[in-house]
């Protein structure tokens, strides 16, 4: 579904790429992590699978593959059709990425019928639909909320609803539970893999959180700046790192009275 193949990326006028020779195949229905140092280059490389690389960012070699079509050569119209409806994505704080002085359905509505036409009372019950899936209560009143008034757990279910709208073959999360308590990050985690059973979505994940790495992906990416150093199936890189730093990231990991859950 898709392929990433060796791609160099680098910002503005700077010699020095951000992210250097990084491939990865993600299978439909297959969850990959990513994890690495802050600045290792992991929220760039699904950025660049996006194509919304920040700050005059750009791939300057490789290519991004996507249902065997180059993603490089998109136009803006192809790039605006694709975006959230093929692929979508969850940021780190998606309320920091909802407009504050706008009540949800609102700005719900409106990303719905950026995509498809219908009538806006359709579109509004497609949002309360959506919503509620994502086991939020009383969809019809968190349509009416400002995003103040809903908790951040709240507003990253509002994030992840709005991103699976159209149902998207690849979703990427940017730190999804990074903002949130360990009890919500538990139930995030759970409803992104029911997103997988139930619609075969395939999931790259940014995480500074081996737990979440350890209990959601089928393989892993090692970073480090801006390379990868290791990748393989979730059991080769917990149980038999190969790589230094990897193992050293491992170790960070607290135990709990001498047992580790990694």
């Amino acid at each position: 579904m898709l392929k990433i193949q060796d791609i160099t990326v680098k910002y503005g006028q700077s010699s020095q790429p951000i992210i250097e020779h990084f491939n990865l195949d993600l299978a439909a229905g297959q969850i990959c992590s990513i994890v690495g140092e802050s600045g290792s280059g992991k929220t760039s490389v699904i950025r660049a699978v996006l194509g919304c690389l920040p700050g005059g960012g750009e791939v300057v070699a490789g290519d991004i593959k996507f249902e065997n079509e180059s993603l490089l050569a998109y136009s803006r119209e192809q790039w605006r059709r694709l975006r959230g409806t093929k692929i979508s994505m969850i940021f780190q704080d998606s309320g920091a990425m909802i407009n504050p002085t706008r009540k949800i359905g609102d700005q719900f509505v409106e990303y719905i019928l950026t995509h498809e036409k219908m009538p806006k009372k359709a579109a509004f019950a497609m949002g309360v639909e959506m919503l509620e899936r994502m086991r939020l209560p009383s969809g019809d009143n968190i349509m009416r909320s400002y995003p103040f008034q809903l908790s951040g757990g709240m507003r990253q279910r509002v994030g992840i609803a709005m991103a699976m709208t159209f149902q998207p073959r690849l979703l990427l999360a940017d730190e999804p539970t990074s903002a949130l308590d360990v009890t919500t990050q538990a139930q995030i985690v759970r409803q992104m893999l029911e997103l997988r059973e139930q619609y075969g979505t395939g999931i790259i994940i940014v995480t500074h959180n081996l737990g979440v790495a350890a209990y959601m992906a089928d393989k892993t990416v090692v970073m480090q700046k801006g390379r990868i150093v290791e990748q393989g199936s979730r059991e080769e890189i917990l149980h038999r790192p190969q790589h230094e730093y990897t193992r050293a990231l491992l170790a960070a990991v607290p135990s709990l009275e001498g047992e580790r859950y990694v």
